[in-house]
């Protein structure tokens, strides 16, 4: 995977390729001193699809995805709060009692 084969993103995320098949999604935000600027390292598989390994909160709840483009989105989602944190209690199931 070269650099070549990232996705056009505005200056939000930083992703950096740091091998042939693996990734760094960092913060530009952040200095670079800062530990939390580190939010993901990302491998690709050899069937092609994007496993991920989150860092920092807020992040989506999956770990893999099949294309960079559909992570990344999922990363904006969760950081703007429309994804649940992995964090907050699972919802609540209605408890019925048994029918005899």
């Amino acid at each position: 995977m070269t650099t070549d084969d990232l996705p056009h993103r505005g200056a939000e995320w930083e992703v950096i390729a740091i091998s042939r098949t693996s990734l760094r999604i960092c913060d530009p935000a952040r200095s670079v001193s800062d530990a939390s600027r580190l939010i993901a390292y990302v491998d690709r598989t050899d069937i092609g699809t994007y496993d991920v390994l989150w860092l920092r909160s807020p992040c989506p709840p999956r770990s893999r995805y099949r294309t960079l483009n559909e992570l990344l989105a999922e990363l904006d989602e969760a950081v703007s709060g429309g994804s649940a944190s992995r964090a907050d209690r699972p919802t609540r199931i209605a408890h019925h009692p048994p029918r005899y």
